[in-house]
């Protein structure tokens, strides 16, 4: 049965949903909402069209076998909390070497903020202390990537692969320090400990890939008593944060509710985009065997996209599989509060136009 045409969805959402199993390995049926709003520079929110989708997978920045995630996929059966994701570019001052990127909300009783600072391209050359950063040539615009963050793998002996897997994809790992000279150094860095202090950290606003740490060390323990007596499940000791790709320092124990005052600095032309989240929320409804449910659900992922000035915001809920999938009438998938005429009106012109430029 498809179960995508049991959904009946009375909203401008892309809207998805899966079969899954749950941690008990229970039949779940899992929908997935995802708002989209396009942002001008001065901060007018209006509804996107088309919305972005619901991912089912890691949309990768390049095709490198160590690449990150621009785009993470949407398709996991719980979130706790609110990951807080931002993709975009590095916009400095012209002559500028360096300029500072931030993302800030203000979530209510507490406020969600990080900072890094973004170099131009810069060369390791020796120092009193070992290789160092060189000077930075003029910033010009520069993808907020961890490839450019330190980290990286150094495989030169096969038999002694030295890999930070906080950030596979970065620059700046070495068996013998002193073979970077001349190599690239990391343009992003923590504004404060730079590539100093105890180890250098791999920074970043982007989501983290599931093989990468911390979030490989919260799926949980593979080993011999989980194979004989657990798989296919995930392990009783899976951290419920392993589903949630944002850095620990944008992720939110309390889920964001929307209205929430946003400040982007250094990731536009402008160098400042400041706007707020409209408060509307997706609800889910089921109809099974005639019995109506409303299903609980929050704010899981905000991504503000600086690049494409577009801001996405999932949800997500599910709900026990019937014996038989036949008796799922319905699944109701609404926005709360309704959005004003003038949104839907403007929704309305955008869809207009884009059929015209499909025809054309």
């Amino acid at each position: 049965m498809d179960l995508e045409k049991l959904i009946d969805n009375r909203s401008p959402m892309a809207v998805r949903c899966f079969p899954m199993d749950d941690r008990n390995g229970r039949d779940i049926l899992v929908v997935m909402a995802k708002l989209t709003y396009e942002v001008s520079s001065f901060g007018a929110a209006s509804l996107a069209f088309p919305p972005s989708p619901v991912r089912t997978s890691d949309e990768p920045v390049n095709e490198s076998r160590w690449s990150s995630i621009r785009y993470p996929a949407d398709l996991v059966e719980d979130k706790p909390g609110t990951d807080v994701l931002l993709v975009g570019t590095a916009h400095a001052q012209r002559g500028a070497t360096r300029v500072d990127v931030s993302l800030r909300v203000e979530a209510g009783t507490h406020t969600i903020q990080k900072v890094v600072r973004v170099h131009g391209r810069r060369v390791f050359m020796s120092g009193m202390l070992g290789p160092t950063p060189g000077p930075a040539e003029p910033l010009g615009p520069t993808p907020l990537v961890y490839e450019l963050a330190y980290g990286g793998y150094d495989d030169s002996d096969p038999t002694d692969i030295r890999i930070d897997r906080r950030n596979p994809a970065g620059v700046g790992v070495a068996r013998q320090r002193e073979r970077l000279v001349g190599t690239l150094a990391p343009q992003i860095e923590d504004p404060v400990t730079g590539l100093g202090g105890r180890g250098p950290m791999p920074v970043g606003f982007g989501p983290i890939p599931a093989s990468w740490e911390p979030r490989l060390s919260r799926a949980g323990t593979y080993d011999a008593n989980w194979q004989r007596d657990r798989a296919p499940l995930p392990p009783f000791d899976r951290d419920p944060r392993f589903n949630c790709s944002a850095p620990d320092d944008l992720h939110s124990d309390v889920p964001l509710q929307g209205d929430e005052p946003v400040e982007v600095l250094g990731a536009t032309p402008e160098g400042v985009w400041r706007f707020r989240l409209p408060r509307h929320a997706a609800t889910f409804r089921s109809v099974v065997r005639g019995v109506i449910q409303d299903h609980p659900t929050h704010l899981d992922t905000l991504l503000v996209d600086a690049d494409h000035r577009r801001v996405e915001l999932t949800w997500r809920a599910s709900f026990p599989m019937p014996r038989r999938v036949g008796y799922i009438e319905t699944i109701l998938v609404g926005v709360s509060p309704p959005f004003p005429d003038a949104m839907i009106e403007d929704l309305a012109a955008k869809i207009e136009l884009h059929r015209e430029g499909g025809l054309s």
